[in-house]
């Protein structure tokens, strides 16, 4: 099994893989090679994304992802102080498997995360509620 860094939201960290969101028509495709041109779809898809610190003011270890987690892992823990929600409406727990107080933020810089909503360092697990 590989080395997973601390810092790393991964499969092995706890995440689910969110499969409720519809992007669309997809088709299967055996090759690649000599598919027929097809037009691109001009509805603009954003699936949600999301960039956590360890440390306020964007400082310190960091993780991107578009995956919830039911338990961020050992390291993040409790340790999240500042996020930048790319896309998407997030909801992070106190505890863990979505138990707990919780928050709602939608996209945007929060520097210090919770200072209006909440106390600092306390999420266990979040997850993308909705998409925007």
């Amino acid at each position: 099994m590989r080395q997973i860094p601390k810092t790393e939201l991964s499969p092995d960290n706890g995440c689910v893989i969110d499969m409720k969101w519809k992007l669309g028509s997809l088709g299967y495709h055996a090759s690649g090679a000599g598919k027929e041109a097809v037009e691109p779809n001009k509805e603009i898809i954003r699936l949600p994304e999301l960039v956590l610190y360890d440390h306020t003011g964007f400082k310190g270890a960091y993780a991107r992802t578009n995956l919830s987690f039911h338990y961020v892992g050992d390291y993040w823990n409790d340790r999240m102080s500042c996020i930048i929600v790319v896309s998407g409406v997030w909801r992070f727990y106190r505890d863990e498997y979505y138990k707990g107080p919780y928050w709602d933020l939608g996209p945007g810089y929060y520097e210090s995360f919770f200072a209006a909503k909440g106390p600092d360092d306390v999420v266990s697990s979040f997850q993308c509620i909705a998409l925007t």
